[in-house]
């Protein structure tokens, strides 16, 4: 190969690697920058609970504190038969005297506490009272309607719990928030020893007759369709003396209404807090409710009558 030649050669090729150097660097520009994957890919790929933290366990309450379980209930999809919202607030539960004994009145403390973590201070007042706490026992068998009263703190309530046995309870924290939703917040609590006996409790069974009586009223409960999961049903309350018969008619209001009825699934889980439509006075008081599910439930009807609260529980089932 002649010199000639080699300059040739030695053009071509230099003409050559700028060449490629130049689509490199136009392909460069016209390709996208990697992007990252979005959060929710990002964390598929996360070993299961990596980026997860466990809820407190409401059981602990025995030791002094305790927190709810409704957002368990809210995570699964379940909801209450009412459908009252699962909301940003939530209830924070402790024992200030220590943890409860059978038997013993103890003080209960319940902080109702907003999207922030702070004490909410715009709970509205419902039925005369800003906090409603249902107890029951695991086995349904103990029914408790009580009201602590809001302490110097808004948001924060105290009141005295007396657990009539001991054994496994469920406190339910009943309220309004400042936009009108009402909302529910529950946990376990188990009161030892003290004055009173392991509570025995019955399983379950559907009542064969609704009737019921209390301080000499006659008290029976129907409704006015087979109660079916997941459809509207009324129940109907008629009152009557039990000794002569005659309709009673001087039923009191009770908490700004002619009633209360509480239900609860079997399990302690479906709560419904509803009340009557109807006025206070008698002799019938009516009321609607949806079950969510097929089962057993028990519900407890209050009503006043000479400032004294009657209260009547029934179970049924749902088909």
């Amino acid at each position: 190969m002649n010199r000639k030649q080699m300059r040739n050669r030695t053009v071509l090729l230099s003409a050559s690697l700028l060449a490629g150097m130049a689509i490199g660097l136009w392909m460069n520009e016209r390709m996208p920058e990697r992007q990252e994957l979005p959060a929710a890919a990002k964390a598929a790929d996360e070993p299961a609970g990596a980026s997860q933290t466990a809820g407190a366990d409401a059981a602990d309450m025995r030791h002094g504190h305790g927190h709810d379980d409704a957002a368990d209930d809210a995570a699964s999809g379940a909801t209450d038969m009412s459908g009252m919202a699962a909301s940003a607030d939530t209830a924070a539960w402790a024992w200030p005297d220590g943890a409860p004994q059978a038997g013993q009145a103890s003080t209960l403390r319940v902080t109702i506490t907003d999207a922030a973590g702070k004490p909410d201070a715009g709970l509205r007042v419902n039925h005369e009272k800003k906090l409603h706490v249902i107890v029951v026992s695991q086995g349904l068998s103990t029914f408790l309607h009580l009201h602590p009263a809001e302490t110097a703190e808004p948001g924060v309530f105290e009141g005295a719990v007396t657990f009539p046995s001991a054994g496994r309870y469920k406190l339910i924290a009943d309220f309004t928030s400042a936009d009108g939703t009402q909302q529910w917040r529950s946990a376990w609590v188990r009161a030892e020893g003290g004055g009173g006996a392991r509570l025995e409790e019955p399983a379950l069974a559907v009542d064969k007759r609704l009737e019921r009586t209390a301080d000499g009223v006659a008290v029976k409960l129907s409704f006015d369709r087979e109660p079916k999961a997941g459809e509207a049903v009324k129940l109907a309350f008629s009152f009557a003396d039990a000794a002569s018969g005659e309709p009673v008619r001087d039923l009191q209001p009770y908490l700004g209404a002619a009633g209360h009825v509480v239900i609860l699934g079997a399990g302690a889980d479906d709560y419904l807090h509803t009340h009557a439509m109807s006025a206070a006075g008698g002799p019938v008081a009516e009321f609607h409710a949806t079950f969510p599910k097929p089962g057993l439930y028990k519900l407890w009807g209050q009503f006043q009558r000479n400032g004294r609260v009657l209260t009547v529980p029934f179970v049924v089932e749902a088909a």
